[in-house]
């Protein structure tokens, strides 16, 4: 099991939601972290922060973000998707980025 899929899981919800959330691919981050042993254990509460920013989304936010940044979709074609209109892709997107951009703000000033 890789160390990501282990964070994933530690901090996914365990509430009885039905189905298993969609869970954006986070190998990006790595490029962020160097081979330093204090930066490593930076990363790894960075991460830690990111998920648990990930499991406030909502299941449409959560699919938006997949969409636009994992598979690298426009809003166009994610909207087309996902049967949602351009702007309300747009709406979910900004909600999205605010909800994941506060906690890591938040770790970075700390």
């Amino acid at each position: 099991m890789s160390r990501f899929q282990k964070v994933a899981e530690e901090i996914a919800p365990s509430a009885g939601g039905g189905g298993q959330r969609t869970r954006l691919d986070e190998r990006f981050l790595a490029d962020l972290i160097s081979e330093d042993p204090l930066d490593r254990v930076e990363g790894q509460e960075l991460r830690q922060v990111f998920m648990a920013a990930l499991a406030e989304l909502t299941p449409d936010e959560l699919k938006v973000m997949e969409m636009r940044f994992q598979h690298k979709k426009s809003q166009g074609q994610t909207a087309s998707r996902l049967r949602m209109g351009r702007d309300a892709v747009a709406d979910l997107e900004h909600s999205a980025v605010e909800k994941l951009r506060r906690p890591i703000s938040q770790y970075m000033e700390s």
